[in-house]
């Protein structure tokens, strides 16, 4: 398949959807609006949505940079605003919803190197932005989640920034093996499950190409000890109905085998995606997600 060709399916995919849209009235309600920008993190900039909430000028702010999900092709949604939205009023903290390149226009590492420029340019002009760099945060959900753990993986060379903790939401850890093959016993056969399956293995072929998944960066389980134990504090949350929760459950011992400390969390009735789009457990994890910000932001 030609480049043209892979792009076009691409664009194709990335208009089903399997949620509804946010109605206006709600995106209108929210309690902080965005504001969309370009930082000059890259050569062409960083796309981004600063989510800043009322506070004393004179107040340091935590900060918290997310990383939407969409299996590395498509971009940031509704439901990332609405999720973004209520973190900087919660937690009252400065929030960037990074609206990071995408395959296969993009292919990787191209994602990762941004979201790696992104991260550090955040630290090094945190006085501008008027944030505490003890208490940024990084925020990943499916492929945003294995974004930042290959950000901490450069990091871990670099010695660029020092998040104080980081939430991994279902991540995909490794992208070795054939989403087919990640299917239980019960789940393989299954209509759902199996086209599920074909769209996860199509989007790894945006992606990237076979032999590039054995990179660390790809995959963040095949990082080594040394390198995984400079990761910050981390959340790691699976869900009960998702192929990737084996891989993310084991990505999350072995960080705590490297000497991170976990907090790990099954949500057995969820699937995949559910912390994002608002369905099965998602009220109870966010909850756990603002206790585990605040506990590392110093409330």
């Amino acid at each position: 398949m030609t480049r043209d060709e892979l792009i076009k399916l691409a664009e194709s995919a990335r208009k089903n959807g399997a949620f509804q849209t946010i109605s206006k009235d709600e995106l209108d309600s929210l309690p902080v609006k965005q504001n969309e920008q370009y930082i000059p993190a890259t050569e062409n900039g960083v796309h981004i949505f600063e989510f800043r909430p009322e506070t004393p000028a004179n107040k340091k702010l935590p900060m918290l940079i997310n990383f939407h999900g969409g299996g590395f092709i498509k971009g940031r949604a509704d439901r990332d605003q609405v999720y973004c939205s209520h973190m900087a009023d919660r937690i009252g903290a400065l929030v960037w919803d990074v609206d990071y390149v995408l395959a296969p226009e993009h292919p990787f590492p191209a994602a990762v190197n941004e979201c790696y420029d992104c991260i550090v340019y955040a630290f090094t002009h945190a006085d501008q932005l008027n944030v505490d760099t003890d208490k940024i945060l990084l925020l990943g959900h499916s492929a945003g989640s294995n974004l930042i753990a290959a950000a901490c993986i450069k990091n871990a060379e670099s010695h660029a920034f020092r998040p104080a903790a980081m939430i991994l939401d279902y991540i995909p850890a490794n992208q070795m093996t054939n989403p087919f093959c990640k299917l239980s016993p019960d789940q393989y056969g299954d209509e759902r499950k199996m086209a599920r399956a074909k769209m996860e293995k199509l989007y790894l072929d945006f992606y990237m190409q076979p032999e590039e998944a054995v990179s660390p960066l790809a995959s963040p389980i095949l990082a080594s000890e040394e390198v995984l134990g400079t990761f910050p504090d981390c959340l790691v949350i699976s869900a009960g109905h998702d192929s990737l929760m084996e891989e993310g459950e084991a990505f999350a011992a072995k960080l705590a085998k490297s000497g991170v400390t976990v907090t790990s969390r099954r949500f057995r009735n969820s699937m995949h995606g559910f912390t994002i789009n608002r369905n099965g457990e998602w009220e109870e994890a966010l909850r756990l997600h603002e206790t585990f910000i605040n506990n590392h932001i110093g409330r």
